[in-house]
Order: structure tokens, then C-alpha cells, then sequence
């Protein structure tokens, strides 16, 4: 199953539904990764490596043209198709509003957060703008290049020094999971299912019952809080759950406990920015 996931997790394979425990192998997965990118991103490449096949070539000779009478074609004009995929836009307040359209939700994220989205142009843009500034960021960031962008929307860091230690950096990311079972089922169930399965996968889950977020247009959202250790170093994760469309969608924010105070509140505030589309 593992195997499975992976490749799905990695470009390669169209996310499909899935079932509770395979849900939990995505999210652990995931909450490994973004405590690595905590801490420099150093083992990220070799986390979950996988060998590339080598393509076969196989020549095809080409029909040979023969022309047809043209026909008289009558322009009909196409429907304006519905947006897709997903935009970054900064405003005037340094804030940033991530908008996903294939999820159906937006979210705003604080001038503090350094956003590289999971849209290809965009995303080259960031990494190489981010190279000549911070070389070692754009090296944690360029270690996410080959995640599913249809499962992994965005990645960020906390670009604020006061919650920087040496090469740790806090970040957060957006995942969404598309499975209309648990996008449909009461919130308490999903975030109690995910509690359990972290405790049976060792991790240290800090919180207990229903803990919900306030959010500013009436979306019910939960978070759990956990502890782990990435190469010897504590790290602290936040991760919060909302349900849009038919996915399944996590928020999960990683830092070190001496920031982690600070840094969850910043995300118990964009958890309160989080919209669902009309």
C-alpha cells in the first residue's frame, strides 16, 4: 500500500478515493516531509526515493497525406470554461489570498509566510527568485518540486527571523485529498479516525477530543496537535482539517516548540481566513 501511495503522493499517478488508513499514510507522509523542510530539508530528497524508468523508443512511420476537400466551417462560439488549478495574489497589506479552484476554498495568509505555490510557472519564478536571496530555502523548497500538485497545493515559510534557529525554519502546506466519503462525514469522526491512527504511527498527540478553530464565514475546522523527532531535534505540527467539495483538506504548520506558540496562532488565524467557494 505504501508503494501505492507514494506514487500517487509523487507525479506519476492520479490521486484516487481512498480509504481511512491509506488517508493517514498521505497525511503522515506529508507531516514527515514538512518536519524535514523545518530543519533545512537536508534528507528530503532521499526520503522517499524512487527509481526512474528509462523509456523505450519505438519508431512509427508516418501515413502518408493525402488531401481532402475543405469544408465550410461554421464558428460556434465555445463556453467560457470554469476556473482551474490555482493563483497566488498578493495585496496592498503584504498579505497573500491563495485561491484553489479546483478544491473550491481560498484562504489568506500573512505578509510573514513566503508562498511557492504548486503552479509550475509559478513555482519556477519563486525557486529562482528565492535562490539568490536564501539559497538554503530554495534548496528546502526545491526538495517538494516532484509532489502531485493536484494532492500538494502549496508550500510556505515563515520568513520572520525571531522564529528562525540555525537551518530551522517554520513552514506550513496545503494538502487536499480528494475522497467524497471523508469530505462528507462529520468533522469530529475524521479528526478523531486521523488522532487515533497518529498515536498507533508513534507519533505524540498533544491534544485530545474536538478541538475546533473559529473561521470567519461558518466552516467547521478542527486541528490536532502532535510532537516529533526529526534527526534528533523535537518539532511541533499543527495540522488543521476543513472539508471542501469532494476533498479532504489539511493545513499543516511545523516548527520548533520554542516558536510553535507563536507561529500555531498565526495559523489559528489563517484557519479563520479560510472561504469556500460559491
Amino acid at each position: 500500500m505504501k508503494s501505492e501511495l507514494l506514487r500517487q503522493l509523487f507525479k506519476g499517478e492520479k490521486m484516487k478515493p481512498m480509504k481511512k488508513t491509506a488517508i493517514v499514510w498521505v497525511v503522515v507522509m506529508i507531516l514527515t516531509l514538512t518536519a524535514l523542510a523545518c530543519s533545512g530539508a537536508a534528507d528530503i530528497p532521499n526520503l522517499f526515493a524512487t527509481e526512474t524508468p528509462t523509456p523505450t523508443m519505438t519508431f512509427t512511420p508516418s501515413p502518408t497525406f493525402t488531401p481532402s476537400p475543405t469544408a465550410t466551417v461554421t464558428q460556434t462560439p465555445s463556453p467560457t470554461p470554469a476556473p482551474s488549478g490555482s493563483v497566488t495574489e498578493e495585496q496592498p497589506d503584504g498579505s497573500t489570498i491563495f485561491t484553489d479552484y479546483d478544491n473550491q476554498f481560498r484562504v489568506v495568509l500573512p505578509e510573514d509566510w513566503l508562498i511557492i505555490p504548486f503552479n509550475k510557472d509559478e513555482y519556477t519564478e519563486v525557486i529562482n527568485e528565492l535562490g539568490k536571496e536564501n539559497p538554503q530555502l530554495a534548496q528546502a523548497a526545491e526538495a517538494f518540486q516532484n509532489m502531485d500538485p493536484d494532492l500538494f497545493r502549496l508550500l510556505a515559510f515563515n520568513k520572520n527571523p525571531d522564529y528562525v534557529l540555525d537551518t530551522y525554519v517554520s513552514n506550513l502546506n496545503i494538502t487536499s485529498i480528494p475522497d467524497p466519503l471523508m469530505s462528507s462525514m462529520p468533522l469530529a469522526f475524521v479528526t478523531g479516525a486521523l488522532e487515533e491512527e497518529f498515536t498507533k504511527s508513534g507519533y505524540k498527540v498533544l491534544t485530545s477530543g474536538v478541538n475546533e478553530l473559529d473561521n470567519s464565514h461558518g466552516l467547521e475546522v478542527e486541528y490536532i496537535d502532535i510532537e516529533q523527532k526529526i534527526n534528533g531535534i523535537k518539532t511541533m505540527q499543527r495540522v488543521i482539517v476543513f472539508q471542501s467539495d469532494d476533498s479532504l483538506c489539511v493545513i499543516t504548520i511545523t516548527s520548533l516548540p520554542q516558536f510553535s506558540k507563536d507561529v500555531f496562532a498565526a495559523g489559528d488565524a489563517i484557519a479563520a481566513s479560510i472561504e469556500l467557494l460559491k
